[in-house]
């Protein structure tokens, strides 16, 4: 069973650096495509189904406030995208659109299901009948709906914006495995065979885990925690040795040359192994840094968890007796029920001396 734990632990461990590598670069890409900004614009446009009605609801003043263009270094200022916001509230919307609805139809002020009304015939008109049926009469409700309709898009937008979130995360996980030769099946084999890979992979988690305890704000730990990562590549099979590159090509273009074709289901076999070694670890990252992170936590919680010894009971000194484990007090008053009241927990030291005997 410790043995397995080892095995799990450094699994999870090797995820875990590679994911947070892969997050890093997520994020800095979708930091400069202006990812999240424009799937928000194209679930807005969608719902809005109107240019117009869609440029006059990114202009307005309240959602200009809260718009930003992302940087780009060595870019041109005319390349650059519109600013757009990453994050529009229910309410903002629901008051935005209908500032933008009279703007861009010319209505003037009136209630929201009235305004709804005067609307022209257009999709838009009649998905907002539609949410507003049977409510007509309550102008908050009409509002609550419309915010709702908004909630459940939005929702939908994030599912999407996760599943291209998760598809970069996997191809930028293959190409991590690829580049740093992290092949899962090479992991797994060094973590079952070696007790001292095991220890060490073990005591980086261990330091991974580490959240609460004022230690790991010690300048030691991160001491140590540099150490243990610079040394992985002594204790893990991850990552390429130059000197047996060379060698190694020429031994394959060999075997692909040779009129016979000695070695080349060997080297095929090779390669299929690494392809799908490298595959599994590319699917392991994608599922990224925070389902690690608490895999990390998990398994070592599993393992450092054991029985409690006993305590030992230590014998009162000659000539002392300690108090008994619960004392009877009884209320004066009448019709009182009679409390158990536990004593408190006294040690030897600190249990009263002994009374003095009655003088004869």
């Amino acid at each position: 069973m410790e043995r397995v734990l080892g095995v799990a632990i450094g699994i999870a461990t090797v995820c875990l650096l590679l994911s947070v590598i892969a997050s890093h670069l997520q994020e800095v890409w979708a930091g400069y495509t202006a990812r999240r900004a424009a799937q928000l614009e194209q679930g807005i446009a969608r719902m809005l189904g109107n240019p117009a009605l869609t440029q006059a609801f990114f202009s307005h003043p309240l959602i200009e406030n809260i718009s930003f263009t992302p940087p780009r270094p060595f870019s041109r200022a005319a390349s650059a995208p519109p600013a757009r916001p990453t994050y529009v509230s229910s309410t903002l919307f629901s008051r935005v659109l209908y500032t933008a609805l009279r703007e861009v139809h010319n209505l003037p002020a009136q209630s929201l299901p009235d305004l709804i009304n005067s609307l022209p015939d257009s999709s838009l008109k009649k998905r907002l009948k539609a949410l507003i049926l049977g409510i007509e009469g309550d102008a908050k409700a009409c509002n609550l709906a419309i915010e709702q309709w908004y909630d459940g898009t939005m929702d939908r937008v994030n599912g999407l914006y996760k599943q291209k979130t998760q598809f970069f995360l996997l191809v930028t996980g293959l190409v991590m495995a690829i580049v740093f030769n992290a092949n899962m099946f090479t992991v797994t084999e060094r973590l079952w065979l070696s007790d001292d890979v095991r220890s060490a992979v073990t005591a980086a988690a261990q330091m991974y885990s580490c959240k609460d305890d004022p230690a790991c704000k010690q300048p030691d730990y991160n001491t140590a925690i540099t150490t243990l990562e610079g040394r992985m590549k002594d204790y893990l099979p991850v990552g390429y040795n130059v000197a047996v590159l060379r060698p190694y090509w020429s031994n394959a273009w060999g075997s692909i040359t040779d009129a016979k074709h000695s070695g080349l289901t060997a080297l095929l076999a090779g390669w299929l192994f690494n392809c799908v070694g490298w595959l599994v670890m590319g699917i392991a990252v994608s599922l990224g840094a925070p389902f690690w992170f608490d895999a990390v936590n998990k398994l070592i919680n599993i393992r450092m968890v054991g029985i409690k010894p006993p305590r030992a009971d230590v014998p009162p000194p000659s000539g002392q007796t300690l108090p008994p484990p619960l004392v009877n007090v009884v209320a004066p008053q009448a019709n009182v029920p009679i409390l158990n009241v536990a004593a408190p927990d006294l040690d030897v030291g600190d249990a009263p001396p002994p009374a003095p005997a009655p003088a004869t």
